[in-house]
């Protein structure tokens, strides 16, 4: 039985892990896609500038 318990507890931190490693990767994500959206909106700027 002890065995089982341990292997439920080691199961949980393995799931903690890649719950983690989901959310930081979506953070990311989120974060590269918005200085993108950035970079692109200096680029229009700095075109529409010249005209």
């Amino acid at each position: 039985m002890g065995k089982i318990v341990e292997g439920i507890k080691v199961a949980a931190k393995v799931a903690e892990i890649v719950m983690a490693s989901a959310i930081v990767i979506e953070l990311v994500g989120k974060w590269c896609g918005k200085s993108k959206t950035a970079s692109v909106e200096t680029v229009v700027d700095e075109a529409t500038e010249t005209d």
